[in-house]
């Protein structure tokens, strides 16, 4: 792909990357129980790491497909990481908990979906966009 075909990209790629950075941010410092947790540590990962890209994005554009490509494989890797932790962590509710642990299981479900919601669409966005083509032959 052309870099005039990423550089149309640009903007949203800005927006997408300030915000996810913020909400992974809030998300590390906020949702886990213990900080320093593999979730946190991960979470905090994929902030600095959308972060790093929206001033790569702004200040050095050249650089736009490799940082983007591994943000997004960083993305979809950290969204399989994130959905095995929270089914362990919705699995041990329901053995400790039973009948209570299995709403906790509920909400955490929901938080696998938000998760994914806030990753999956991303890596795929990026992958996408910068692909190289493949001439015939």
């Amino acid at each position: 792909m052309a870099a005039g075909m990423l550089a149309r990209h640009r903007p949203a790629l800005v927006l997408c990357t300030g915000a996810s950075s913020a909400l992974f941010g809030w998300a590390a410092w906020e949702l886990p129980s213990r900080p320093g947790s593999v979730a946190a540590s991960l979470l905090a990962l994929l902030a600095l790491a959308h972060l790093g890209t929206l001033l790569l994005v702004l200040l050095r554009p050249e650089q736009l497909r490799p940082i983007w490509r591994a943000l997004s494989w960083l993305s979809l890797g950290a969204g399989a990481v994130l959905t095995l932790l929270l089914a362990v962590t919705a699995r041990e509710m329901v053995l400790r908990f039973g009948s209570l642990g299995m709403g906790v299981a509920s909400l955490l479900a929901a938080i696998t979906v938000l998760v994914l919601l806030a990753t999956v669409p991303f890596a795929a966005w990026g992958l996408r966009a910068t692909r190289r083509a493949h001439g015939p032959g």
